[in-house]
């Protein structure tokens, strides 16, 4: 175990069971957090809360489809059932990304990949805001994604493009609603993160032909993810809320960048573009 930084709070991951959402479930607990974490596959829950137990984390794990409302309502009434309150919530659980040009997309995929990101994200937020606004105060972080700022040349990403920019602007929307509370709302771009199963098929098509992978060094590890995860939720990100903070970026490692955002309204907003 680590520093017990996050020690008696309460931490609730979507998507806790793998790649992002497993790293960043396991740096809450590693750093003292009970963590809930969430998902729709239940072996990879199964296998995220093994993890965490055996370093001596305090671990839930609750199937959630977070496409679902019920479910999503039941999950948070769980964690404050068992744990009488909920400190963070990291919104990660998403992607269903459909590699079609527009013209040939079904309307049902478009409706599932926004059903996956911006609605779950609204769920997650709905389901939880009651709680955060009778105690005054909680940290709420949803998870943007590529093509969100600006257009990507080559790959088929309409859908997830504007679902992730939903977020984007779901994050700047709730921090004015909730700009007289001490709810902050936070939004976290992990870069490109490939999961097991990819990296597994991009080293067996590297080792076929013996050419290195075009995205490999940008390719993020999911831990890059998780210390921006704990910096957001954790007093060195205060006073700062309603900014999305990329793992691509460097300021928020240091206090003096921190305070020169945080003095501006443009910096790091939906397009992550500077004044």
């Amino acid at each position: 175990m680590s520093d017990g930084e996050f020690a008696g709070r309460t931490v609730v991951v979507t998507g806790g069971g793998w790649n992002v959402g497993r790293a960043i479930a396991e740096a809450f607990a590693a750093h003292g957090a009970n963590v809930v974490i969430a998902a729709r596959n239940v072996d990879r829950l199964r296998e995220t809360a093994d993890a965490i137990e055996a370093s001596g984390g305090v671990v839930r794990a609750i199937p959630t489809d977070v496409t679902v409302w019920s479910e999503v309502e039941a999950l948070v009434n769980r964690t404050l059932d068992e744990f009488g309150g909920i400190d963070c919530f990291a919104a990660i659980a998403g992607g269903g990304c459909v590699h079609e040009p527009i013209d040939a997309m079904q309307p049902d995929a478009w409706d599932r990949v926004m059903r996956q990101n911006a609605t779950a994200t609204f769920y997650c937020l709905r389901a939880l805001l009651p709680h955060y606004r009778e105690k005054g105060r909680g940290e709420f972080i949803a998870c943007s994604g590529g093509g969100a700022y600006y257009p990507l040349l080559g790959p088929h990403l309409n859908a997830y493009a504007c679902a992730k920019a939903a977020i984007c602007r779901f994050t700047d929307q709730m921090t004015a609603e909730l700009w007289e509370t001490d709810i902050r709302i936070h939004c976290l771009d992990p870069g490109l993160v490939w999961s097991p199963d990819t990296l597994a098929e991009i080293e067996a098509e590297e080792a076929r032909t013996g050419e290195r992978h075009p995205n490999r060094d940008v390719n993020r590890p999911p831990t890059d993810a998780a210390e921006l995860a704990l910096w957001l939720a954790s007093e060195k990100s205060k006073p700062l809320r309603g900014r999305l903070v990329s793992v691509e970026d460097s300021w928020w490692r240091d206090s003096e960048q921190v305070k020169r955002v945080h003095e501006t309204v443009h910096l790091y907003r939906m397009r992550r573009v500077e004044e």
